[in-house]
């Protein structure tokens, strides 16, 4: 089984010096000391040198205090994401020793088995607690980890320790990435359930305190889904999670350290990003998110590009989401296939099927496959009514490290006027754009009694397609199919669009604050057999008749 590049975190390890020994390199036992105890978050580093990484983890106090499981993630050398390695530890007095230790390269997905960890554990007396690790562990040999060398290693007690965990903490959407542009999002309830998707595997399960004086949370994750894109579909995990916070105290990220409780080896490290918290009652009917939407992009850090955003998603699911600039635009497309109603949110995911049009990239444009999409509507009012539409999108090669968020709301725009009902006549008529969408051509369109959609730009093509009515939703949202663009015979030069597959979509009126229309919007995208896509973005002002 190909073992789940994008989990984020794992490695680590603990401990390290011997704490005493012989001439012989026999252990002898520890030096005489006072008993420390390791339970808790740590963070620190691995290695020495450019070799030095980060880690992050947790040790169990076990029974008696002086230690028990233990997980440990680690930035993954020469690669993004994190390595893992957990097993038990136990502390003698300032010895810590565990054996049996489990690696995980994130890499190459590949795990060593029959690890040693070693170290010392002391109190510098500041905290009044066990608060440093130092030691090494042993090279997890035949992986991409390895070394030819025992790995040294140093930890503190994290400060992430002094925030006890709370279900009303942890209740909240999280989402992160990792190696490959792997994506998840997971949902916690104030009741402690869970949900969302991981990769390709759709997720259940539980996340709630587990003491009143712990930042741990105790989670356990159900995996299923389609075996061809989830792998572990049928499968379990267990392990914890642990909060990350402002300045504020507000929680904004979280990390998740699981392991496989059934089925084969399996490991999970996630760090996340935190939603933002919102104050809008949640819906206790279901919303649908069918409707034209406005709002902006949050780019990771580092990423520049446009973050203005508007769009559509139709009844059955299909999202077209665009920007605009100065010389054309980013475009984001798929279909929402999964629909959840748990009071608390309304969850749509894509299978893997989206696509990104980035138009920077290759000089004129290039398109990312493989995009997952993940949302939440909440109500506008605390009834049916959906006032907000939020959540992100990843792909294989995204820049940044994290997914690019989205928030939008309904656009007045394209609000059905008072007292008007969705009817294609309203759309008769002929429509102008300037530039952008067609690469510096004017485009101008005519869409007929009959639904016939024609047109022409002014580098020489040809537009056809057809207009079929609306969609049944009670929305100002109209189904457009065969959409297309041909050579002109009056033009002195080849369309260069023409060789693209035919196009399907929808189409919007633009009305002014008297309810008349005065624009027309139409956002198709098409695909051919042999994998050539193409998309349109048509915003065009409604011209007067002379």
């Amino acid at each position: 089984m190909r073992k789940y590049l994008w989990l984020s975190l794992t490695c680590a390890a603990l401990l390290a010096s011997c704490g005493g020994g012989s001439s012989d390199g026999e252990d002898v036992g520890p030096a005489p000391g006072v008993q420390q105890y390791p339970g808790g978050i740590w963070e620190g580093t691995v290695g020495t040198g450019a070799a030095q990484r980060q880690v992050v983890g947790y040790i169990d106090p076990g029974p008696l205090g002086t230690g028990g499981e233990f997980y440990m993630a680690r930035e993954a050398p020469g690669a993004a994401g994190f390595d893992a390695i957990y097993g038990r530890l136990n502390v003698n007095v300032t010895a810590v020793l565990a054996t049996g230790v489990t690696y995980y390269s994130v890499q190459d997905g590949k795990f060593a088995t029959g690890l040693t960890l070693r170290g010392t554990a002391s109190n510098s007396g500041k905290i009044g607690r066990t608060d440093g690790i130092s030691g090494n562990y042993s090279d997890p040999v035949q992986t991409a980890a390895a070394s030819g060398a025992v790995v040294p290693i140093k930890l503190s007690y994290s400060s992430l320790n002094f925030h006890p965990a709370r279900a009303s903490l942890v209740e909240g959407t999280y989402r992160g990435t990792g190696l490959f542009g792997g994506g998840w999002v997971l949902t916690v309830t104030p009741q402690g359930q869970l949900s969302g998707r991981i990769g390709g595997c759709l997720v259940t399960g539980t996340a709630t305190p587990r003491a009143a004086d712990s930042p741990l949370y105790s989670m356990t994750l159900n995996l299923s889904g389609d075996t061809t894109s989830c792998e572990a579909s049928g499968t379990q995990q267990s392990g914890i999670a642990v909060l990350r916070f402002d300045a504020a105290g507000v929680p904004n990220g979280i990390w998740v350290f699981t392991r496989n409780a059934t089925g084969p080896n399996n490991t999970f490290t996630l760090n996340g990003i935190a939603d933002p918290r919102t104050t809008v009652p949640p819906s206790t009917t279901p919303l649908s998110v069918a409707g034209n939407w406005q709002g902006s992009f949050t780019l990771p850090a580092g990423v520049i590009g446009d973050t203005t955003v508007w769009g559509s998603v139709l009844p059955d699911g299909g999202l077209f989401f665009y920007t605009n600039s100065s010389l054309d635009h980013n475009a984001l497309y798929g279909r929402l296939i999964r629909y959840e109603n748990n009071v608390t949110n309304n969850r749509f995911v894509t299978a893997n099927d989206g696509v990104f049009f980035n138009r920077l990239l290759a000089n004129t444009g290039a398109y990312n496959e493989s995009v997952l999409i993940d949302g939440t509507l909440q109500s506008g009012d605390g009834t049916s009514t959906a006032g907000l539409f939020s959540g992100s999108f990843s792909y294989p090669t995204q820049p940044g490290g994290f997914p690019t968020r989205f928030s939008v709301t309904p656009d007045p725009l394209y609000a059905l006027p008072s007292g008007k009902v969705p009817n294609a006549a309203l759309i008769i008529g002929t429509y102008k754009m300037a530039g952008t969408g067609f690469g510096g051509d004017t485009t101008t369109l005519t869409v007929f009694a009959d639904g016939a959609i024609t047109g022409l730009t002014t580098s020489g093509c040809e537009v056809a397609g057809k207009l079929l009515g609306e969609l049944g939703s009670g929305l100002n949202l109209y189904r457009v199919e065969a959409f297309g663009y041909l050579n002109s015979p009056n033009a002195p030069i080849t369309c260069g669009l023409s060789s693209g597959p035919p196009q399907s979509g929808s189409a919007s009126a633009q009305f002014d604050a008297n309810g008349k229309v005065i624009g027309l919007r139409i956002l198709t995208a098409g695909l051919s057999v042999a994998g050539t896509r193409a998309h349109t973005v048509f915003v065009g002002a409604k011209q007067t008749t002379p």
